[in-house]
């Protein structure tokens, strides 16, 4: 197999090189990062120090249990404690293996920081694969633990992606769905129903859409 045809371990799409990771997953895991170190580590705090109310009711009148709130939210507060430590168990492993530069201070912004630049060099290391499935999930865990939901919202159009059946090529036709999912890398993806490799973006989605337009007008002019 070349090595520009080389599958990525985490999309199975060409990663155009030999390293495991496809530098769009990379990307991804970058983007997830700079979310931690501009808002998401800030939310979790805020998060964990919500008073939650245990709920607990006894023949419609509240039991003592549920008039005393609890000091924080343990869903936030867990989801801070996995993605800590993904992060430092990673710097731990990339300093190790010689990436340049100090250290973090021990902070989920500073640690998200010094990470972001460096996932298209993790991306061609071994473990590379490991490490952007695990800072994805932890962020993931994170942004649900903050109260950002996912929606995934129906589009009208049918998925226009090709693939060949025997010799002729068949445009696939599955339903799509825009993800609509704030502070997640997956945010502004438009998904195909039927295969989960015919992703695109809402905005690679609206450039088609136009260009089918100006096609269309051209020919009618024509």
């Amino acid at each position: 197999m070349s090595t520009t045809h080389y599958p990525c371990d985490l999309c199975g799409r060409p990663s155009g090189d030999d390293a495991p990771v496809c530098v769009s997953c990379a990307d991804q895991a970058a983007a997830a990062l700079r979310q931690v170190s501009e808002w998401l580590a800030e939310d979790l705090v805020t998060a964990t120090a919500r008073q939650t109310a245990l709920g607990g009711r006894s023949g419609g009148k509240p039991t003592k249990a549920s008039e005393a709130p609890l000091p924080l939210d343990l869903r936030a507060s867990e989801a801070a404690t996995v993605l800590r430590s993904t992060l430092a168990g990673w710097i731990r492993v990339v300093a190790d293996d010689g990436a340049a530069g100090s250290l973090p201070a021990d902070t989920l912004q500073a640690m998200a920081a010094w990470l972001a630049p460096v996932v298209q060099w993790i991306r061609t290391r071994p473990y590379g694969a490991e490490a952007v499935d695990e800072i994805l999930a932890g962020v993931r865990q994170a942004v649900r633990a903050v109260d950002r939901p996912i929606r995934y919202v129906p589009l009208p159009q049918a998925c226009r992606a090709i693939t060949l059946v025997g010799q002729t090529p068949v445009a696939c036709g599955g339903a799509l769905r825009a993800v609509i999912a704030p502070g997640l890398p997956s945010d502004g993806q438009v998904r195909c129903e039927v295969d989960r490799r015919h992703t695109s973006t809402v905005a690679a989605e609206e450039a088609e859409r136009r260009r089918a337009t100006r096609v269309r007008a051209h020919l009618r002019t024509a």
